[in-house]
């Protein structure tokens, strides 16, 4: 009875407490602005930091408001913390950074050095930790910030976003969050990668909202990966080589392949399902990566006439895709290995988790020690479903 009784009254408490909270709630809202996305680029001063904050005007009004879903605020410092605080100068309201979904970094910040910006994001108590890096290419960080894009037009929203929609399907998009990110950065046998992003198409007014006027608007697009040593950026991976790279990491769970059957024929396959295996062997006291795959694959589209019903075509096509798959993985290895010489997938965490004396001869050395790694790569693809129709229209 006491307990029933005590269950009531915490009921009671509340529901007497959520008018209270309510109207805390929109106080605070008058007295913040909601930082969606932080630009970081390279200043004389040290660091110009861009701040895409929310106007919420736009998203709480019921008619049509003719300004931009967001407003920019930058300021130039020596450093981050520096910076949050000088922002106070600009902005009538203080800046709230826990719903930052993504931070953008200039490639020429990226060459310098990532542990100045991660220390900062660490230890303020503004930030979450569910956020995404991004490095701008060809353009700096504030450029892609000040980019009215369509349908999202929130641009480091509609980053996030795209990055969560497009690693589900599309192998050579991902990223890291910032504890992810440290973790690569202090690893010895690994390096961290991260998506970049690019102005795909420049118009005159794509920092205006005219521009969404537009049926063909600028796009933001997600792009080549940017290879890190520690934490700096050494490189760039483009498409072809990212979506191998996540498949050599594991990363890749579906997916699109496309293969030659022949000089007439054209297939595209969906990955519908990717399974990856890492052992790590000894030869000659030297380890020995074999990278080993398991994947399931439909058909989607046959540009040609060829029966894929007949078991002999199959395995002609299973074949192709193996031996597609083998060489492009091959191609990214030795670009890790040849010229950026540095370890993005792992192998060395492999080798420490399966040899532990031999890692301790090779830690101190490892960027060395990758680049004469023997790997090798086997893939076993079934294919599941030959689509809706068996034979090619062109057979009909």
């Amino acid at each position: 009875m006491i307990y029933l009784k005590s269950k009531a009254l915490l009921a009671l408490l509340i529901m007497i407490s959520f008018p209270l909270l309510s109207a805390c709630s929109n106080r605070e809202l008058d007295a913040i602005s909601l930082v969606i996305s932080l630009g970081i680029d390279k200043d004389e001063a040290g660091y110009m930091v861009t701040y895409q904050v929310l106007n919420t005007k736009t998203v709480s009004s019921q008619k049509s408001v003719n300004e931009s879903a967001f407003v920019l605020y930058k300021e130039k410092g020596k450093d981050l913390g520096e910076i949050e605080k000088r922002i106070t100068s600009q902005a009538s309201r203080m800046m709230y950074l826990a719903h930052v979904r993504s931070i953008i970094i200039g490639e020429d910040v990226a060459r310098e050095g990532l542990n100045g910006i991660l220390d900062y994001l660490t230890r303020s108590h503004g930030f979450r930790s569910d956020y995404y890096f991004i490095i701008a290419k060809g353009a700096t960080a504030n450029q892609i910030l000040n980019t009215v894009t369509a349908v999202e037009s929130v641009s480091g929203r509609k980053l996030y976003n795209s990055i969560e929609n497009s690693k589900e399907w599309w192998a050579s998009i991902n990223s890291l969050k910032v504890y992810e990110l440290i973790n690569d950065i202090n690893a010895k046998g690994k390096n961290p990668v991260l998506i970049g992003v690019e102005l795909y198409e420049k118009t005159e007014d794509m920092d205006s909202i005219k521009g969404l006027e537009k049926s063909e608007t600028v796009i933001l697009k997600l792009t080549d990966l940017a290879v890190f040593r520690d934490d700096k950026l050494i490189g760039w991976l483009n498409e072809e080589d990212g979506r191998s790279f996540h498949n050599i990491v594991g990363k890749s769970k579906k997916s699109v392949n496309f293969v030659d059957y022949d000089k007439n024929t054209h297939v595209s396959v969906d990955i519908i399902n990717s399974k990856r295996n890492i052992k790590v062997s000894l030869l000659d006291g030297e380890p020995v990566i074999n990278v080993m795959f398991s994947i399931v694959s439909d058909i989607s589209t046959v540009a040609g006439n060829v029966d894929f019903t007949e078991k002999e075509n199959q395995d002609k096509l299973i074949n192709l895709i193996n031996e597609k798959f083998t060489d492009v993985c091959i191609k990214t290895l030795n670009k890790a290995q040849q010229e950026f010489k540095t370890d993005i997938f792992g192998f060395g965490e492999s080798i420490h988790r399966k040899y532990p004396k031999v890692w301790n001869e090779l830690k101190d050395n490892w960027d060395t020690e990758f680049t004469k790694l023997q790997v090798n790569f086997m893939f076993d693809t079934k294919i599941r479903d030959l689509g809706l129709i068996y034979k090619s229209i062109e057979g009909e």
